[in-house]
Protein backbone atom coordinates (compact mmCIF):
# COMPACT_ATOMS: atom_id res chain seq x y z
CA UNK A 1 0.00 0.00 0.00
CA UNK A 2 2.78 2.74 0.66
CA UNK A 3 4.09 1.90 -2.96
CA UNK A 4 0.60 3.10 -4.17
CA UNK A 5 1.21 6.18 -2.19
CA UNK A 6 4.24 6.60 -3.47
CA UNK A 7 3.40 5.93 -6.69
CA UNK A 8 0.72 8.38 -6.57
CA UNK A 9 2.87 11.13 -4.98
CA UNK A 10 5.98 10.90 -7.84
CA UNK A 11 2.63 10.72 -10.20
CA UNK A 12 1.50 14.35 -8.76
CA UNK A 13 4.82 15.57 -8.71
CA UNK A 14 5.78 14.93 -12.08
CA UNK A 15 2.33 16.79 -13.06
CA UNK A 16 3.05 19.61 -11.13
CA UNK A 17 6.57 19.99 -12.41
CA UNK A 18 5.18 19.40 -16.13
CA UNK A 19 2.75 21.96 -15.48
CA UNK A 20 4.96 24.23 -14.27
CA UNK A 21 7.64 23.94 -16.84
CA UNK A 22 4.59 24.19 -19.91
CA UNK A 23 3.73 28.01 -18.30
CA UNK A 24 7.42 28.81 -17.95
CA UNK A 25 7.36 28.04 -21.62
CA UNK A 26 4.67 30.32 -22.59
CA UNK A 27 5.78 33.01 -20.45
CA UNK A 28 9.29 32.84 -21.98
CA UNK A 29 8.16 32.41 -25.20
CA UNK A 30 5.90 35.35 -25.21
CA UNK A 31 8.61 37.90 -23.23
CA UNK A 32 11.27 36.98 -25.96
CA UNK A 33 11.12 39.72 -28.89
CA UNK A 34 11.55 38.80 -32.28
CA UNK A 35 10.13 36.42 -34.79
CA UNK A 36 13.29 34.84 -35.35
CA UNK A 37 13.09 33.23 -31.60
CA UNK A 38 9.22 32.48 -32.24
CA UNK A 39 9.69 30.72 -35.04
CA UNK A 40 12.68 28.97 -33.96
CA UNK A 41 10.84 27.68 -30.61
CA UNK A 42 7.49 27.13 -32.79
CA UNK A 43 9.81 24.87 -35.05
CA UNK A 44 11.29 22.98 -32.07
CA UNK A 45 7.54 22.69 -30.99
CA UNK A 46 6.98 21.09 -33.65
CA UNK A 47 10.21 18.71 -33.00
CA UNK A 48 9.16 17.44 -29.99
CA UNK A 49 5.35 17.23 -31.13
CA UNK A 50 6.99 14.86 -34.33
CA UNK A 51 9.17 12.73 -31.59
CA UNK A 52 6.40 12.16 -29.20
CA UNK A 53 4.41 10.69 -32.19
CA UNK A 54 6.96 8.70 -32.83
CA UNK A 55 7.17 7.55 -29.82
CA UNK A 56 4.01 6.56 -29.40
CA UNK A 57 4.14 4.36 -32.82
CA UNK A 58 6.76 2.66 -31.45
CA UNK A 59 5.21 2.24 -27.89
CA UNK A 60 2.35 0.63 -30.03
CA UNK A 61 4.65 -2.02 -31.75
CA UNK A 62 6.37 -2.75 -28.24
CA UNK A 63 2.76 -3.34 -26.74
CA UNK A 64 1.48 -5.67 -30.00
CA UNK A 65 4.86 -7.68 -30.12
CA UNK A 66 4.51 -8.49 -26.23
CA UNK A 67 1.04 -9.21 -26.73
CA UNK A 68 1.70 -11.61 -29.51
CA UNK A 69 4.27 -13.49 -27.52
CA UNK A 70 2.41 -13.74 -24.37
CA UNK A 71 -0.38 -14.97 -26.21
CA UNK A 72 2.01 -17.55 -27.89
CA UNK A 73 3.17 -18.49 -24.47
CA UNK A 74 -0.37 -19.03 -23.20
CA UNK A 75 -1.18 -21.49 -26.09
CA UNK A 76 2.45 -23.97 -25.23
Amino acid sequence: MEHFFGFIFVLMTAGILLVGAVIFGFIKMFSKSGEVNVAREAQMIQEIYNGMSRMEERIEALETILLEKDGKERRS
